[in-house]
């Protein structure tokens, strides 16, 4: 199959809307379509209640959410603009999630029904008629506790898993990223693993996508790639069921993974020995590796890290450079009033051009207000850690520039930053520009104190808002190619690649499925 033909998508396939937040809905699915191509809106029909003084959250149907289903549907319905920005009806399955496993049910068509059925079973069987498919997610928790439990699973109806999220990765029991985030639902354990299903010999795609809050795509929560035709629903869709999908953590790692020519997500049947994989990776940062897993097992494992060097040249070169935003206050010093923080920034390359811009965004209030040929202007705004803080303290920016090693990179930030560097500066070394002054200013608001009343002079450099500008990273560093002989065994097997950058960010493909005759 040729690739070319397709183009490459970023989605959320998972930010909850709960009965409480689907007035917020449209301003969500807006939020979503300035940094992403499409979004499946998943409704959480689930409320909260005490008992005795203990919360609980409910189980089953309620009439209210019959009434909140049909505004989703009519925002879903509204919001979709084929070509530019293309939406999804979807919902957070409310059966026996804890004895089958936790699924997110998406549909095609707008008006399609909010399924109640308490079995997984039930729904599946209903989905064959509103031809809507189920995803499972989370799914490496104890089986019968939320995890998946892999003794029912269609194929058709499932065609891909969430193999990433806010909860961690489900990918194996031994496999990178553990899932300790929600220590409510305990430890990643055997059972309802990717790895697990994969072994049953299910034909399994893969993506990720965050289980947010609000926030569409949060970086570092997971995000969907789709290789589709078109930017449209059919399209799109058309590649869910060939799972032509992919899951990223943050980082939008572009991977080109064949065997024998056939894409991720192909089943084929051949008679060679041997067959040819093939795997073509564009990073957002230092590739560090790239593993080649086979029915389960690392089969081969290639090291980028020590392969590349800053190019030693006088000629154009292309690098990625990274800005980050951020930090600023925290509680645990006794801030209950510090705001958000705006950044108002610029970038320009002299005598060169900026290639690409890739956003890492964790909340609302970002925004590219203009992209050109070597100038970006942008805003970022940052929560200082007293309200939330995690990933919403930092926002960032990924520069694809294309200049001389010499050419002259500036940033303005209005009106505290001015700072200029060679690209092969950039390359050489990062830098943190924190905002003392304003640290100082920030605390005598809150505190009356002045600098000469605080002891420890770390104080103001804990609670400064800060920018990172990250190493440049030349293209040596963040793309790699390589080819992969192995020999086939008898029967049925499959193949997946893993991608690991430098800065812990992290790619899997879906597999391809090999019948040896």
């Amino acid at each position: 199959m040729n690739q070319k033909r397709y183009n490459l998508y970023w989605g959320d396939m998972h930010t909850n809307i709960s009965p409480k937040r689907v007035g917020m809905l449209r301003k969500i699915l807006r939020a979503a379509r300035k940094h992403l191509d499409f979004m499946a809106v998943t409704y959480y029909p689930f409320i909260w209640y005490t008992k005795n003084g203990l919360k609980i959250e409910s189980c089953g149907h309620r009439a209210r959410f019959d009434e909140d289903w049909k505004t989703v549907q009519r925002i879903v319905a509204e919001e979709n603009s084929p070509g530019e920005f293309v939406t999804f009806l979807g919902y957070e399955w409310h059966g026996d999630r804890r004895r089958y496993g936790d699924h997110n049910v998406y549909y095609l068509n707008d008006y399609s029904p909010l399924d109640s059925s308490e079995t997984l079973p039930q729904l599946y069987e209903n989905l064959r008629r509103t031809k809507g498919i189920a995803i499972p997610h989370h799914t490496g928790y104890q089986v019968g506790e939320r995890g998946k439990d892999w003794n029912f699973y269609d194929e058709d109806l499932s065609p891909f898993v969430e193999i990433y999220s806010a909860h961690g990765s489900s990918e194996g029991c031994d496999t990178p990223i553990p899932m300790e985030s929600n220590m409510d639902m305990g430890p990643r354990v055997s059972g309802g693993t990717v790895q697990d299903g994969l072994k049953r010999g299910y034909r399994i795609g893969i993506i990720a996508s965050g289980d947010n809050r609000d926030f569409p795509g949060v970086w570092g929560n997971g995000l969907a790639a789709v290789y589709a035709e078109q930017l449209t629903r059919e399209s799109i869709w058309e590649a869910f069921i060939n799972r032509r999908v992919y899951g990223v953590t943050g980082d939008r790692i572009k991977l080109n993974f064949y065997v024998d020519g056939h894409m991720m997500g192909e089943i084929f049947k051949t008679k060679n020995e041997e067959v040819e994989i093939e795997v073509d990776v564009t990073g957002s940062h230092a590739i560090d590796r790239i593993e080649i897993i086979k029915n389960g097992t690392v089969a081969y494992t290639y090291c980028h890290s020590g392969r590349w060097r800053i190019p030693d040249t006088s000629d154009p070169i292309r690098a990625k450079l990274r800005i980050e935003c951020g930090w600023g206050p925290n509680g645990i010093f006794g801030f209950k009033k510090a705001k958000p923080k705006v950044w108002n920034g610029t970038l320009e390359v002299e005598e060169g051009r900026i290639v690409s811009l890739e956003p890492c965004f964790t909340d609302f209030g970002q925004e590219i207000k203009s992209l050109s040929n070597d100038r970006c202007e942008w805003i970022l705004t940052t929560k200082p850690r007293v309200s939330g803080g995690g990933r919403t303290a930092t926002q960032g920016l990924i520069f694809e520039i294309e200049a001389a090693p010499q050419s002259i990179v500036r940033i303005k930030v209005k009106p505290q930053i001015e700072v200029e560097f060679t690209l092969k500066e950039a390359m050489e070394t990062s830098r943190v520009i924190a905002l003392l002054d304003e640290a100082e200013r920030t605390i005598y608001e809150e505190f009356s104190l002045s600098p000469e009343d605080v002891e420890n002079k770390d104080t103001f450099w804990h609670n400064a808002f800060k920018m990172k500008i990250h190493k440049a990273i030349p293209r040596e560093g963040y793309k790699a190619n390589l080819k992969f002989r192995d020999r086939l065994e008898d029967g049925r097997c499959y193949y997946y690649v893993r991608v690991s950058q430098l800065n812990r960010q992290m790619a899997w493909s879906s597999p391809i499925w090999i019948i040896k005759e």
